[in-house]
This record gives C-alpha cells, structure tokens and sequence, in this order.
C-alpha cells in the first residue's frame, strides 16, 4: 500500500467517524426528547425508540472501529491482519476501511 492510498484510506476513515458522530449526535437528541404530556401522542412520538437504540448501538460500534483503525494508521500497523499479521488486501480496506482482518482470518470467525 503506497502512503497515497493510505493518506486516501485515512481521510475517508475520518470523513465517516464525523459523519457517524454528527448521526450518534442527532439520535441522542431524538432519545433524550421528553416527547409530549399527552400520553397517546407520546406513545406514537418514541414507537420508533426501540429501533433508534439499535441504530444507534450500531452506530457506537463503528465510531469504536473506525477509531481503532485510525489507531493503527498513527501505530503503523494498519493493513496488517491482527490475526495473522498478513497483509490485508487494498481491494479489502478499500471496501472495508475499518477491517482489522484479511478475508481468510475474517471467514473462520
């Protein structure tokens, strides 16, 4: 992986944890919203909740990935499986900036 690519893969890294933190943000403010006092119209404001929390759960787990990943940028370790410590292949981090794992570590699971 040439330091274009990486430089490449790194501003991408970074343009998605904002974006995913401007999202985190935005979800956290629908969740924390009191609704109104009438209960009936608040049961039909928060029936979405439950399917907020697990976005947002998915959410907090890439933010936690691209992180990680974005510390193996600054460590020099990324593109290096954590597994096996083979080299990920730049078609892989390319489609998965955040993979911690070449493909044959990643199907065993």
């Amino acid at each position: 992986m040439t330091k274009r690519d990486l430089s490449t893969i790194k501003r991408k890294l970074e343009n998605q944890l904002s974006d995913l933190e401007d999202r985190a943000q935005r979800i956290e403010l629908r969740l924390s919203d009191p609704g109104s006092p009438d209960w009936e119209e608040n049961a039909l404001v928060h029936e979405d909740d439950e399917v907020l929390n697990v976005l947002s759960e998915k959410v907090e787990d890439d933010i936690h990935e691209i992180r990680l990943a974005l510390k193996r940028i600054d460590e020099g370790t990324y593109g290096s499986c954590v597994r096996c410590h083979a080299p990920i292949s730049l078609q892989r981090l390319e489609a998965l900036p955040f993979t911690a794992s070449c493909i044959t570590c990643a199907g065993h699971g």
